[in-house]
């Protein structure tokens, strides 16, 4: 069972980066880059996902997934 608190929505599946401040996904989307609230698009250049638009709920749902090989990662950040 993950962490109340695990960024599964806010962690980049791709290249863990984790969403912070003005960059998070609220109910709203993210009112910054102009995404909606079942997008989430990443910001770091080094990830394969760079400014790609992924399914929301698909990026948290990975995230949950890799916890059952990496229960050390769940905690909140």
């Amino acid at each position: 069972m993950a962490d109340r608190l695990y960024p599964s929505i806010q962690r980049c599946a791709a290249c863990g980066n984790v969403k912070k401040g003005d960059e998070k996904i609220t109910l709203y989307g993210n009112k910054k880059h102009g995404t909606k609230h079942d997008e989430y698009v990443c910001y770091n250049e080094k990830c394969p996902n760079y400014k790609k638009v992924v399914d929301r709920d698909r990026n948290a749902m990975m995230n949950l997934t890799f916890l059952i090989d990496h229960p050390e990662l769940n905690k909140a950040l």
